[in-house]
């Protein structure tokens, strides 16, 4: 916000030039003439120091602003990346951020970690193995082994005929 003092200290010092132009109008003697006239010229002077404050002051406002407005459509631009995930159950309490279909654009559907995901990081998940019926990833970034789908567990399979 301009400062309201330094524009009401103008708006004073050019009042007060005023009055005393008018005053001046009214002088016929010489000494009390230049008197008037050089304390007109200080106002002058103070009314200037007043709008240059403003505008030194204008001038910081509208970098600061400039500023903002770079920091914001940056914050947009990484809420559009984020936005283009999806949290996803994959059974058995286990759960990722996947790339929606429709944010793809020529990139493999992957996951990424949740962990890292809520720290507002993306990191794609990597396939380690597959155990039990559950598929396993590591995290490249913070080294987290996360689980996906339902444990079969190696009895199901006995009581189902196989030789597990």
């Amino acid at each position: 916000m301009v400062d309201i003092s330094a524009i009401a200290g103008a708006i004073a010092a050019l009042k007060g030039a005023n009055d005393i132009a008018q005053a001046m109008i009214g002088l016929r003697d010489a000494a009390a003439f230049q008197s008037k006239l050089i304390e007109f010229q200080g106002k002058i002077i103070d009314a200037n120091a007043s709008v240059f404050a403003a505008q030194d002051e204008r001038a910081d406002l509208l970098r600061q602003i400039a500023e903002l407005d770079q920091e914001l459509a940056k914050l947009k631009a990484e809420k559009r990346k984020f936005d283009r995930y999806e949290l996803k159950d994959y059974g058995d309490n286990s759960f990722a951020y996947e790339l929606k279909a429709s944010e793809a654009h020529g990139e493999p559907i992957h996951r990424a970690c949740s962990t890292c995901f809520n720290d507002e990081k993306i990191t794609i998940l990597q396939f380690s193995h597959k155990s039990e019926g559950q598929d396993w990833y590591d995290c490249p970034r913070c080294k987290k082994n996360q689980h996906f789908g339902t444990r079969v567990r190696r009895e199901s399979y006995r009581s189902h005929g196989s030789d597990f």
